[in-house]
């Protein structure tokens, strides 16, 4: 076992040995361009007769310095493949590269800028490493090098390159489009458990315009810059009268795309402010009615809600009141206790209450000394109407229909 393992080491040294000395060696030129050129020579080599009448590696130098001008090419004999020395045939010159900036708006144009402020630096760096002669033929290896810097910076561009070659300076313009993933529409969602409807439909209507300069942008950039466009969401939003006067706090989460997502959570930590209207089905004796809640949380440690509800009748005006307190117990669950007037008694209070639209809710009110229960299981179908199951232990008919259009 030891003398064949002592074989197979020695047969893996022999092959190794094999493959480095046989292998073309290629000295003098950038790292970037040596594979291309690596390829080339060999795709030359092979085609050299290898006889006794052929000087292969006379004939690989004077090919190569007609294929890549701007060196000098030394060719030394190997064991089997030969070793290449480039010299540059004159001294190299640093480019000036142009860019040219693409049509933006607002803070698009900034954070562009600032993602192309090294990039010129670097293309010159890496054009600069090669004689001036040397563009004219290396051209399409300097545009995939210059690809992997924008893809670095600015992921999504796509760009042109022009080169211009004269007698004491190398000019390199590079200008950029938007690939064809590009952001063509945005859809704002607020959700706010303290700000009424309206309030957030406006919100979502003004905050469109002013992320217009998204539109047209390519969808990895604009992830690239996810949390500066959070930013200046969160910002437009806190500037709105609404959102100041409540001391709303404002989270954005924003999810680029063709159609790029904005969600934002915009609520109070002091002040909470809902209205509706409501129309019964299938109970007789039920008539539309308004509603209208206001909350408000001190800055106590267990963060209570005080909070005053009333219910209009549009039949006779008739005002139903209630005031009441309740915590968060966890979650979207709230537990409290409230006094109903014109009974003059108590509720207990429970509810289950999600932020965003497209959600299961429920709500439980009962009065030990009324024997009286209130109970409703409800679906918010969109930002302005919800469906629910509605019981409630007054009157002939307990169970029915009631459909609130969220104002």
């Amino acid at each position: 076992m030891v003398k064949c393992s002592r074989g197979i080491s020695a047969l893996l040294l022999l092959l190794l040995f094999y493959g480095v000395s046989n292998a073309m060696t290629i000295s003098g030129i950038p790292q970037w361009l040596r594979p291309a050129v690596e390829r080339s020579l060999l795709a030359v080599w092979n085609e050299i007769p290898n006889d006794a009448y052929t000087d292969r590696e006379a004939t690989l130098s004077l090919v190569s310095e007609r294929l890549f001008t701007g060196y000098r090419v030394r060719v030394k004999a190997g064991r089997e493949e030969p070793a290449v020395f480039f010299v540059p045939d004159g001294a190299t010159m640093q480019p000036e590269v142009k860019l040219t900036m693409p049509e933006l708006r607002g803070e698009c144009l900034t954070w562009f800028s600032n993602d192309i402020s090294k990039m010129g630096d670097e293309v010159a760096t890496i054009a600069g490493s090669v004689p001036q002669e040397a563009l004219t033929w290396c051209d399409d290896i300097l545009r995939e090098e210059v690809r992997h810097i924008v893809s670095k910076h600015i992921p999504g561009w796509e760009f042109t390159m022009q080169i211009y070659i004269m007698p004491a300076s190398t000019a390199i313009n590079l200008s950029f489009r938007p690939t064809s993933q590009m952001v063509l529409s945005l859809k704002p969602e607020i959700y706010s458990r303290t700000l009424p409807v309206m309030l957030r439909t406006d919100l979502e209507a003004r905050l469109i315009p002013e992320l217009s300069m998204l539109i047209g942008v390519p969808v990895k950039w604009a992830e690239r810059h996810r949390v500066d466009i959070e930013r200046v969401i969160r910002a437009s939003l806190e500037d709105r009268h609404a959102v100041e006067n409540l001391k709303a706090e404002v989270s954005v989460k924003f999810q680029a795309g063709v159609t790029s997502g904005i969600e934002a959570r915009v609520d109070s930590e002091d002040f909470m402010f809902q209205m509706w209207l409501s129309a019964y089905a299938f109970m007789e004796g039920r008539y539309p009615e308004a509603g209208i809640f206001f909350g408000y949380r001190p800055s106590w440690k267990v963060s209570p809600e005080f909070y005053v509800e009333e219910l209009i009748s549009l039949k006779d005006l008739d005002v139903l009141s209630r005031l009441g307190m309740r915590l968060n117990m966890s979650g979207n669950f709230w537990a409290g206790v409230e006094m109903q007037w014109p009974e003059g008694e108590y509720f207990l209070r429970f509810e289950y209450v999600p932020v965003k639209v497209r959600r299961v809710y429920g709500l439980l009110r009962w009065s030990p000394n009324l024997n009286e229960m209130e109970g409703v299981l409800g679906y918010r179908i969109d930002e302005h109407v919800s469906s629910e199951v509605y019981y409630n232990t007054l009157g002939d008919d307990k169970i029915g229909l009631r459909f609130t259009w969220h104002l």
